[in-house]
């Protein structure tokens, strides 16, 4: 097993040998699509098709038709025949996301596919010849799989290391998603190196998906911060007193979880008017559910329970 992706050599490698089919294993969030679709763009098949499957977001009662295809009249609903998505990774690569979700049964009809590489859709009688490589990612422990199964899949195991143990990729990460922020919202915020550096105390048991949603939520602080002192700057400073106050909060466990709609609750001031506390804490909800759905307003508002029309309001509220 390849135990640290971090050798460039040693990816390359993989990538070229693309008759391998690999397996990701590693902690939610330490970037095994990233890694899958680096493997595929740095291997002869960079130039087909690139398919992903998170095998956790398809029942098991669709995920069959999903990966394999149907015939027409297979089922309720199949009113045309449809290619499954080995056939429309056809060679290229198809990458099987949270491969240990897949049922028991469903892991013995895989392991027939990909020894053999030919598929039947269902419902169907004809066998067809798929050319693709597989990479099959799960966070969970191998011995999920089937005896039979996790022989071939884990064959070619490649170990993605927690961010907790590649501090010296926190900062140069943190850059990137500042970069991302700044393209997808049209601002400039910038953070000094030292400013940054300050990531490499917390633990991340989120991992990169853990670090990107904080970064995006100091952001955000710097920018709610610039609008409330009236301050429009054309280039925002992302401040030491701001991200040692979101660590101060997540190392409390009061931010809640990365994924979730919620911020924490801001710790009221003595003195403070009630509706400039409650203001702050919507601040915060609204903050929290735009990050949370990467900016997407119309699922934001679904987790908040409003209209759109409703946040946006709230939104130019809150910004003057």
């Amino acid at each position: 097993m390849l135990q640290n992706l971090n050798d460039i050599g040693s990816l390359t490698l993989l990538a070229r040998y693309d008759f391998l089919d690999l397996c990701l294993l590693g902690e939610t969030g330490t970037g095994k699509t990233h890694t899958a679709r680096l493997i595929h763009d740095m291997s002869p098949r960079a130039d087909k098709p690139f398919v992903a499957v998170n095998c956790a977001e398809l029942t098991p009662s669709i995920i069959e038709a999903e990966l394999f295809g149907y015939e027409k009249g297979a089922f309720t609903g199949a009113a045309s025949t449809k290619e499954g998505k080995f056939e429309a990774a056809a060679s290229g690569t198809l990458f099987l996301d949270e491969i240990g979700e897949l049922t028991v049964n469903l892991q013995a009809k895989l392991l027939k596919v990909v020894e053999e590489k030919n598929v039947t859709r269902v419902g169907g009688n004809r066998s067809r010849k798929v050319d693709v490589r597989i990479i099959y990612a799960t966070h969970r422990d191998p011995t999920v799989f089937r005896e039979d199964i996790r022989y071939r899949v884990t064959a070619h195991a490649v170990y993605l290391k927690p961010l907790r143990e590649r501090v010296e990729e926190i900062v140069p990460l943190a850059k990137e998603f500042l970069a991302n922020f700044n393209s997808k919202s049209g601002k400039t915020v910038t953070a000094k190196d030292d400013v940054l550096r300050l990531l490499e105390t917390a633990p991340w048991k989120g991992n990169i998906r853990e670090l990107r949603s904080f970064v995006e939520k100091v952001c955000l602080d710097a920018l709610f911060s610039a609008d409330a002192s009236r301050e429009h700057p054309a280039r925002i400073r992302l401040t030491r007193e701001i991200v040692e106050e979101r660590l101060n909060k997540k190392a409390l466990n009061i931010g809640g979880s990365p994924s979730s709609p919620l911020g924490p609750w801001p710790q009221f001031t003595p003195g403070e008017r009630m509706v400039e506390y409650l203001e702050r804490i919507e601040t915060d909800l609204l903050q929290s559910a735009l990050v949370s759905n990467n900016y997407n307003q119309t699922r934001a508002a679904k987790d908040l329970g409003i209209s759109r029309s409703g946040l946006i309001k709230k939104l130019k509220r809150l910004a003057h």
